[in-house]
């Protein structure tokens, strides 16, 4: 039996099946982590097979190793520093040979054993491809594996191939014929003090990455000048470079590629990608999917409340334990915070399927290039547009799917985003302040939460490409539209667990803790411990320090006629949006069928509608903060908290004076 690892890294072009190879290589046990410095998520795994044990790291996809967005940077950045891994298996999509070779070349061309992998033969097949795959691997020197990733074909063979990849070899690093510049790529591979003529290549073209990875090296004096003459005999070195790649690629085509009909994507996009009217029946299409999958959840959302209230967790502690106080704390606190997080996993298995499927564009025009449809994206896609609307359910699975979009720089705008838009909990709260000041405007109730959070997100988006520049400037970026394929295979409902596995391990253990805390802020005060019955009375309620924060802030909303009771119960929020209305209850003295009376006899209709308002997004729950500090980490969650807060106050007051001066006319 080995003792050592055999360490392998799964690059591969967007779209091709990358992570569903992965994950079917994996099983169920996925470790994921930010990669250092940035947002981007990577997969790695640990197995065995035969007793040798394996570790695989899952690259973000990439076109090419000149990185144009902050996830390709990472997965340049490890390919291209070599490491001590012992091989690279490149996924590419059988239905787009050109992308795959190209990056498969950069890849050979760094002398480590490589593995191409040809997913989505089937589609491939009935789009009229054609590939001779004993041919195309004896003019690559390396293994080529057709695959269909989401039946499990070809995966087996994949698995023996990567516990054998150090017996692969170099294979055909000298595809590419660079003519002239080949002196200057051998000179400088010599100077650099490497073995690998790709990272010459990418150094000469200027590559950012290599530029980062070789430092100071770059400044030796016969380095420079192995550098300038290249560019004084070729010119720009990086076009030549990917001109002579191309050519190289379409040759390979020529010989062991066959076309039959036009693979174009899917018939389907004719309609979606039409410039004039493909928009809006996306965004129509995006809302009817995030609206049935949230609908479809409600029911056993309810259902699992019921039966958690129906758990005689009261009953069965009190017959254990005796001193009300640990009593409390076991059921109001740790139980408390395990049944909200159990609340949550409906709505995370609900935001898997927005996160596989996601690939609606605002499209100004259409290009060929290489006879490859693409799309051009504005700032505003229909894929943002599709969390943006998911998080209208819950803002906890629609942050957490963000992890699915291709950009770094998307990735952490969108989530930042998504806190703004009123979750169905907060809608509830508005609704009964409406029912309650302005039932003949309940109308004006479904769409002012809306404009609002619109204002929001336009306020955040604007901060946020001004402020937040270091993830990345944006620009507009040419996408190969994959097909059009429903995800219900075996890899998804694996990736479904992932994602809830993720939630449940990760944020978990923080979201029982924090509304521990809140209980135990709930039962204490400056005068120090009151007791469980704190959490029955309003008048001791007010002593605990959570009435002290509630009164904290009665003096910022004050002025604009909200009750302190409001401010102290929106304190509550933090914890569970639902928790307001029966915390609201409580300080009204009231059953929570009567606070619609409550409400009314304390609140004039200025400053209900400022209410709702303020309401709409002052602060997102604890699970949504959680999850938020996961994808844009903590630094960014606090900043944008802050100014959420800060906003829903704004605009509070702005609502406030200016329904104030239209109701005394």
């Amino acid at each position: 039996m080995r003792n050592d690892v055999i360490k392998v890294l799964i690059a591969g072009v967007p779209n091709c099946g990358k992570s569903t190879i992965f994950s079917e290589l994996s099983g169920v046990t996925i470790n994921t982590a930010n990669y250092p410095g940035t947002t981007v998520s990577i997969n790695k795994v640990e197995y065995s097979i035969d007793g040798i044990k394996v570790s695989i790291i899952d690259l973000p996809g990439t076109y090419s190793l000149r990185a144009g967005m902050v996830d390709e940077a990472v997965a340049a950045r490890e390919i291209l520093r070599g490491g001590d891994y012992d091989g690279i298996v490149v996924v590419g999509s059988a239905l787009d040979p050109e992308q795959t070779l190209y990056l498969l070349i950069q890849v050979m061309e760094l002398g480590k054993p490589v593995i191409l992998v040809l997913n989505m033969m089937d589609l491939a097949s009935r789009s009229g491809f054609r590939y001779d795959i004993e041919g195309l691997s004896k003019a690559l020197g390396i293994p080529v594996l057709p695959t269909i990733a989401v039946r499990g074909s070809g995966l087996d063979v994949l698995k023996n191939m990567i516990i054998k990849i150090r017996d692969v070899g170099q294979g055909n690093v000298r595809v590419v014929n660079y003519d002239k510049l080949e002196k200057y790529i051998e000179d400088l591979a010599n100077a650099l003090g490497v073995s690998r003529g790709g990272f010459a290549i990418e150094t000469l073209s200027d590559n950012p990455v290599t530029r980062e990875l070789m430092g100071n090296l770059l400044n030796n004096d016969y380095v420079r000048q192995i550098i300038e003459n290249a560019r004084k005999e070729v010119g720009d070195v990086s076009s030549y470079v990917a001109a002579m790649r191309w050519n190289a690629v379409r040759s390979l085509i020529n010989k062991f590629v066959s076309k039959g009909r036009k693979p174009l994507i899917s018939k389907y996009d004719e309609l979606f990608l039409n410039p004039k009217y493909g928009p809006i029946i996306s965004i129509l299409l995006l809302f009817a999917l995030a609206e049935t999958i949230f609908l479809a959840l409600e029911p056993l959302v309810d259902l699992l409340s019921m039966f958690l209230d129906s758990l005689p967790i009261d009953s069965i502690v009190a017959s254990y334990v005796t001193n009300e106080l640990i009593k409390s704390l076991i059921v109001d606190g740790i139980w408390s915070g395990i049944a909200t997080l159990i609340d949550f996993i409906p709505y995370v298995f609900g935001g898997c399927p927005p996160n596989s499927v996601h690939r609606g564009f605002w499209v100004d025009c259409e290009d060929i290039i290489s006879n490859r449809k693409v799309a051009k994206t504005h700032w505003y896609t229909l894929e943002r547009l599709i969390y943006l609307i998911a998080g209208s359910g819950c803002n906890v699975p629609a942050i957490t799917a963000t992890k699915a979009m291709p950009s770094a720089r998307d990735r952490v705008l969108t989530a930042l985003m998504i806190p703004y838009i009123p979750c169905t909990a907060r809608f509830v709260i508005i609704s009964l302040i409406a029912a309650a000041v302005m039932p003949q405007l309940m109308g004006l109730v479904v769409v002012l939460p809306y404009a609002v959070a619109l204002i929001g997100v336009i306020i955040i988006s604007s901060f946020s490409k001004v402020r937040l520049r270091f993830i990345g400037r944006s620009v507009p970026y040419s996408y190969t539209l994959p097909p059009l394929i429903l995800p219900l295979h075996k890899a998804f409902i694996k990736k479904v667990w992932h994602y809830t596995y993720e939630f449940l391990s990760r944020a978990g253990t923080l979201i029982v803790i924090f509304v521990v805390i809140m209980w135990f802020l709930s039962i204490s005060g400056p005068s120090g411990v009151i007791g469980p019955k704190a959490l029955g009375s309003p008048a001791l309620l007010k002593q605990t320090w959570l009435g002290v924060i509630g009164n904290a802030m009665a003096p910022l909303l004050s002025p604009i006629g909200i009750p302190w009771q409001f401010s102290a119960a929106l304190v509550y929020g933090y914890i569970f949006k639902e928790v307001v209305l029966s915390t609201l209850a409580l300080l009204y003295g009231v059953e929570e069928g009567g606070l619609i009376y409550a409400i009314k006899s304390f609140i004039s209709l200025p400053s209900a509608i400022a209410l709702i308002v303020f309401t709409t997004f002052y602060s997102p729950c604890i699970a949504t903060l959680i999850t938020e500090r996961q994808v844009v980490g903590l630094r960014l969650t606090v900043v944008n908290t802050i100014l959420q807060f800060l906003i829903a106050l704004g605009l509070a007051y702005v609502t406030y004076y200016i329904a104030l001066m239209i109701t005394l006319r």
